[in-house]
This record gives structure tokens, sequence and C-alpha cells, in this order.
């Protein structure tokens, strides 16, 4: 399903890596250089409410050429099927008069080289979709077309909703001196944030209540430790844990934990000074930092982590789970997907909740946050023959699977039945970055009211699946309910939406090169500190990998970084979020 595809997504592009984070999470709303776009200027390229242009349908057809980087999809579809003769292929022929031939296919593990080949090459196709770092490259090498004038004249409303407004930012990412260059497909904070998962069901066995503080937390460790509530037997380590890297997305500790003592490990911030900082390492949240490795210390020597924790992979992580030895998951929206649900074999009547972060203070807990992120851009080459087709196929997207009025989800997303997510079917997606906030909204209304008369197909399909975990405790169900009503994921979203509680990344260029250089080896330094210091080494380490932050990170990035905050006049995204 389209959620299943964002499980992945978010994982992939959320940036707890630790190395990434040093490279400002990939963020792209604006162009690191000199030639960064202004705001103001770039809110004025598209007008919301104007009527776009209908092209009609191509007569005689033309040919449009791309390449399909994910042939893998495949496996989980009828054997009929094939990335040259499918759903997507028929109905862009049938509608738009458009043919696609595809120059290439490739599996996706091998999908970025050879994309950088072909790149590399200048033998590019009509139409393909890149990540951002690709998009850089072709862009400041004049290899792509530009589109403002297409992107003005035919995108339908529903395609610029997601590049104006509240996604001014993906609009930013594909800009360059006041030029679109290409479709973003993107992610916003409405479906983004850090989060706990706890065993409510044993929360409640222990006379105890979701944590609002990290000393609510302490009890509640201590107790899941010294008690088995689920009468399995065995050791309990009530934080799974695996592998020291905080590449790890699915089983690291990640930001959940070091949100809580008010580090951001995947963003920037703007300090005291006006200046900005890493928002792990920083002058002002270095000691944040340190308050939250002790704890980690504190609580690895307690047995609330495995002693092994290091030398375990994914596998092992999610054993700790589904045995019910591990309660208590520092994480983010997807969870519920998996792994949670995979304890549901073994045990089907586990109930999970999620929190939003606790506080080590009196200061509320706040998640960390990019507003706005280009996970890939879609693009024309330079000099193509009909580049408002590109246009056209993303808006006809756009209705088949995101426009409530007029999807048809089970027929060109998800298969219902199979579960087989066709839309990978074609090579040139453009998501909408609130898709599940709005499922949220929708869904949750829909269990207060009772009625689903304005659900859209999709919606409608996770209302009934949560509703069947709700009144029948069905399995299937747990993770839609657990993402898109009251007790779920994306209610804790909300909740921080409404309180202002996420801190948002005021970096939002490409990583820079002095980045790139020196990232590798200060995350590398990281992981060694962090696996000695958790596992009982003296904090005096983390003082040591400080200095060489200092010296061989901070004194060449901080610069550069502070440089483009200065030529953006030093608007703040925190400060924009917390006046909406």
């Amino acid at each position: 399903m389209k959620k299943n595809y964002w499980v992945k997504l978010a994982s992939l592009s959320l940036c707890l890596s630790l190395s990434l984070s040093l490279a400002a999470c990939g963020n792209n709303n604006n162009e690191g250089s000199s030639d960064s776009n202004e705001t103001a200027d770039i809110s004025k390229l598209l007008d919301p409410n104007s009527e776009p242009k209908d092209p009609g349908k191509y007569s005689p057809a033309i040919e449009v050429t791309t390449v399909h980087t994910n042939n893998g999809i495949l496996q989980n579809m009828p054997k009929d099927i094939t990335i040259e003769n499918n759903i997507y292929t028929k109905t862009w022929e049938e509608k738009l008069g458009i043919k696609l031939k595809y120059n290439w296919t490739s599996p996706g593990e091998q999908a970025e080289e050879k994309m950088n080949l072909m790149i590399a090459s200048g033998d590019l196709p009509d139409f393909f979709y890149v990540t951002p770092s690709q998009f850089e490259k072709l862009a400041s090498t004049g290899q792509l077309e530009d589109i403002t004038k297409v992107v003005q004249d035919y995108a339908s409303k529903y395609t610029k909703q997601y590049l104006t407004g509240d996604y001014l930012g993906l609009l930013e990412g594909v800009t360059k001196n006041g030029k679109i260059y290409g479709l973003p497909n993107g992610m916003t904070y409405h479906d983004q944030g850090n989060m706990l998962w706890i065993r409510e069901d044993n929360l409640k066995k222990a006379g105890l209540e979701a944590p609002k503080t990290v000393a609510d937390l302490d009890k509640i460790l201590e107790a899941f430790k010294k008690n088995d509530y689920d009468g399995t037997g065995g050791e309990k380590y009530p934080i799974p844990l695996a592998d020291a890297s905080m590449d790890s997305v699915n089983w690291g500790i990640g930001g959940a934990f070091f949100n809580m003592f008010h580090s951001y490990p995947d963003i920037w911030v703007k300090n005291s000074k006006g200046e900005l900082e890493h928002g792990m390492f920083g002058s002002e949240t270095r000691e944040n930092t340190r308050a939250a490795l002790l704890k980690l210390q504190e609580y690895y020597k307690k047995g609330y982590i495995h002693p092994d924790f290091a030398s375990l992979d994914s596998a092992k992580y999610n054993e700790q789970i589904v045995n019910a030895q591990s309660f208590v998951a520092f994480g983010g929206l997807w969870d519920a997907w998996w792994p949670l649900n995979l304890e549901l074999e073994k045990n089907p009547n586990a109930k999970w909740e999620p929190v939003g972060i606790p506080s080590v203070d009196d200061k509320p807990g706040k998640s960390s946050v990019t507003a706005a992120t280009v996970l890939g851009v879609n693009v024309a080459k330079k000099g193509v023959k009909h580049p408002e087709a590109l246009v056209t196929m993303a808006n006809l997207f756009h209705d088949l699977n995101n426009n409530p009025e007029t999807m048809q989800f089970g027929k060109y997303n998800t298969d219902p039945t199979t579960n087989a997510g066709i839309f990978q079917l074609y090579s040139m997606p453009i998501y909408n970055p609130s898709f599940n906030y709005q499922a949220f909204l929708d869904i949750s209304d829909a269990f207060k009211t009772g009625s689903t008369d304005k659900l859209s197909e999709a919606y409608k399909l996770f209302y009934d699946q949560s509703k069947s975990y709700a009144d029948k405790n069905d399995a299937a169900g747990f993770p839609s309910y657990l993402s898109y009503t009251d007790k779920g994921s994306l209610a804790v979203v909300d909740q921080y939406i409404k309180e202002k509680r996420f801190a948002m990344n005021e970096y939002t260029a490409m990583p820079t090169q002095e980045m790139l250089d020196n990232a590798p080896i200060i995350k590398k330094a990281w992981d060694v500190m962090f696996l000695n210091v958790v596992k009982g080494a003296d904090i005096s380490e983390y003082d040591e990998f400080l200095k060489q932050y200092d010296s061989m990170y901070a004194s060449a990035v901080n610069p550069v970084v502070n440089k483009w905050f200065e030529a953006k006049n030093k608007e703040s995204v925190q400060e924009w979020f917390e006046k909406k």
C-alpha cells in the first residue's frame, strides 16, 4: 500500500543517521550556494487558484522515453504484467496519447549506480526521476529543461496545492534563480515525528500512566524490568536496541531518545546569538547530548538494554519485541507497520500505544523534524520536445492516486487483496506530502461521528482496517488503527503541530562539500565513543569526541552554514512554525 511505501521511505529519509544529520539531512528546500532563492520571490511563481490549460490528448500519440529504477516490483505482480505493459502504460496512452518507452530498467539496488553512469554519459531520456544529489548535478551542468512556463500553464490545482503555501519548501528545492527545473516528490512535517512506543497493556498492569517526563519513564522501565507481565519468562530488556551505529534507523536508539534531553541529532538549530549550530553538538546543545549519553549508560547498567546490543542485528531487535522481552521502543510514525505488528503472531492481545516525547525537565519535549524534504525530483532533459507532458502525466498520477475526488486507489495504487503496490509500476511518482496526516484527520473524525460518507476510497479502506482491529482485534488492522485514529502515531503528530512541539531544522539547503568531506570521519568517531560510553566508559570520551568535532567539522562547516543563513536574512523556520 502507499502507506507501506512511506514506511520504507520514512526510515530512509528522516535522517536519524548521524552521518546524514551532519550533512544537513539532505534537505534541499533552497540551494545553498550564491544563487539561493528568496522565499518571497518563489512564492510568486505559482498561483494556486489559476485555471490550468488543457493540452488535450496527443493525436497522433507521442513517444516519451524514460527509465525505471525498480523492476524488482514485478515479483509482487501478476505474471502478465511488465514494466513496459501495465495499467500505467495503457492509461497514459489511452487518456493522454503518450506512449512510454523505457531505455532501460534496473533492480533497485543497482539503480543509483546505473543512473549516475547515465548522467555521466549525457545520454538522457526525455523524462526521468532522480535523487536530490543527482538533480543538483544535472541542474548545475545545464542538462535540465526549464519547466517554469509549463508548470505555470498546465499544472492542475491539485498539483499546485503541493507546490505552494505550506508546501513551498518543496518548490524551493527544485528552483534555481527563479526557474523551476523539476517536479518534486517530497514529504513535510505533517508526515513526520519521533515518538515512543509503549506496551499499553503492561503499563496498566504496572499501575502507571504514559510518561510525560524522563522520571516517569524511569519508573516504567524499572517496572518492566522487574515484572513478567506477559508470563513468558526469561530476562527482560525493556528497551530494544541493536547495533551501536545511529545508521540503524529501524533498530537504533534514534532521535526520539535524544529529543527527550533537548538534543536534536538530525537538524541545525538557531542559538541565542542568532547563529546556526548543530542540534546535537552545538555550543548550546552538547551538554544536553552528554546528559542523554549518561542516562543511556545508566539504563545499560540497570539491565534495561541487552548486554550484547552492539553485536545484534535487526532480526535480533525484532526478537526482543516478539518474545516479550522489550516494551519501550524509541521510534517514529511507522513502528506499528514494522516491527511491532510482528508480536501479534505470538501474542495477539499485545497492546501498543505511541507517546509524545517526554522531557527531562519542565520544558516541553520536542520532536526534531524538517519542514519540507525533497526525496526525489521528476525532471526533463534539456531541449525535450514536449516538456508539458511531464506536468500532465504528474497531474494524472495525482488524480488516480491522491486526489480524493478522482482517485481509483485499488486500481492504480494498491491491490486491496494482494497488497501489491501497483503505483510502483510508474517510474516518476509524486505523492501527496500530507497523505497520512489528512488520513488521520478524516478517519479519526469518522470514528467520532460514525459516518464514513466523506472518506475517500483509500481512507475508507484504512478506516475499515482500523475498525476491524478496534471491534474484533483483527491483527490485519493493527497498523492502520495505530496510525490513523486518535490512538495512533499521527495523533501524536497532530499534538506536536497544535502544541508547537516540533524543533524545526533551520538549515534547508543541500549538504555543502565541507559537510560531505568531514561527516564520515566524525560519524565513525561518534560510533566508537557512543558504544564505549553506553557500555560504561568514562564520559571524558565524549569530551575528546567534541574536540575532534570542533576542530574538524564545526570549524569547516559552521562558517559556510551561517553565511548561507545570513544570505537568507536569517529567516527562521522555527519562528515561522511557531507563528502559524
